[in-house]
């Protein structure tokens, strides 16, 4: 800094003799002209060395966008095109820079269909909060599907307009499968606990009463709460190939529906007339139907026809088979394994009740004879 100081000193003093009309000595001149050159030196000096500097700069930041795995990019306020973005564009989305350079709003593509107008309102709106922060998915060129989260704020010029977007864009997929899955189970153990509470509260009502049509009341609702249902019944060996419907009740319940318990006028059933039927009643065993027009002989089943999804489990008791559940919807498809294995858990407090209730009736039948004079 000392040189050039000293040169413009000397040059001022210069121009200050030659104004009025001063000769100047030979030396002065001399390093006058020494002076001017060591500027001229200087300054190109620094300017090379800025140029050094500002093309150091710009390499650091290529090789520090280059490796980072966020996309930075920025978007022109009022075209909403992009004017740049980094390579790890090419690594997320899957599509070249240069696509983006030809065609500066292809990025809009890339957001998957669904998620793309709510995203270009929130970038519109953005050009004038500022502020844009989204998770939402995009769509690979092989068609598969990943979630990112692009965060971006805004660049305003001297009077004091937004001028660019800019921000950065994450590939958050993992993170949001892992949040979906904590979601989900979540959503099982609030399941599990529904279940567990609807299944204490069932057996709860069936031990209240025992008397067969309240033990019945009290099993075809609880059995709602576990297993939707169009028709469910409690269906009984009576001997030979005879059966009855112990209890039955249909949703929604019909204004002038026949009552629940109906021992003195059952539905009947023969089992020789409905190989399907027999089947069920030999085999003893859970059986799930998706779709009753598939299966063979299920037109047979007196009361069942109309029924599309179907799916029974036995009422064992002390080793001794009492009957079934059947649990029928008029759609197809409705049931499930989730489904059978409910009514599985429902059947043995069920069948426990049924045959408490059978014992009570006995005795109450036997405790009245007694009580009949001779």
């Amino acid at each position: 800094m000392g040189i050039p100081l000293l040169a413009a000193i000397l040059l001022f003093i210069a121009i200050r003799a030659l104004l009025h009309g001063e000769p100047l000595p030979s030396f002065m001149i001399s390093i006058e002209a020494i002076g001017f050159v060591v500027v001229i030196l200087s300054g190109t000096w620094f300017l090379i060395r800025g140029v050094a500097e500002h093309r150091k700069s710009e390499e650091r930041y290529r090789q520090m966008a280059s490796h980072i795995q966020e996309i930075f990019w920025m978007i022109d306020a009022e075209s909403k095109k992009a004017i740049e973005v980094n390579e790890a564009y090419e690594t997320i989305t899957g599509r070249s820079r240069r696509s983006l350079i030809e065609n500066p709003l292809s990025y809009e593509e890339v957001i998957h269909p669904e998620d793309r107008p709510h995203v270009l309102a929130k970038r519109d709106e953005a050009t004038q909060t500022g502020n844009f922060d989204e998770r939402f998915r995009i769509i690979l060129p092989n068609g598969a599907v990943r979630w990112v989260r692009v965060h971006g704020v805004s660049v305003s010029n001297a009077a004091g307009k937004i001028w660019r977007l800019v921000g950065t864009a994450q590939d958050i997929t993992e993170q949001k499968h892992a949040e979906d899955q904590v979601i989900k189970n979540l959503e099982i153990a609030e399941a599990a606990r529904a279940e567990a509470d609807a299944l204490r509260k069932a057996t709860l009502s069936l031990t209240q009463d025992l008397h067969m049509d309240s033990v019945m009341e009290a099993l075809l609702r609880s059995l709602e709460e576990l297993v939707p249902y169009t028709s469910a019944r409690v269906i009984v060996p009576e001997g030979g190939p005879h059966l009855l419907a112990l209890g039955e009740r249909e949703v929604p319940e019909q204004p002038n529906a026949l009552p629940k318990y109906r021992p003195g006028r059952p539905l009947t059933l023969i089992a020789d007339e409905c190989p399907f039927l027999k089947r069920v009643l030999e085999e003893q065993n859970s059986v799930l139907l998706p779709d009753t027009s598939r299966e063979k002989d299920w037109q047979t089943f007196t009361g069942h026809s109309q029924l599309r999804s179907w799916l029974s489990v036995p009422l064992k008791a002390s080793d001794e088979y009492l009957g079934f559940l059947s649990i029928g919807h008029t759609e197809p498809n409705r049931y499930t394994q989730d489904h059978l294995r409910r009514a599985e858990l429902l059947a043995i407090p069920a069948a426990a009740a049924i045959q408490n209730a059978r014992l009570y009736s006995t005795a109450d039948m036997y405790g009245s004879e007694l009580q009949t004079p001779g």
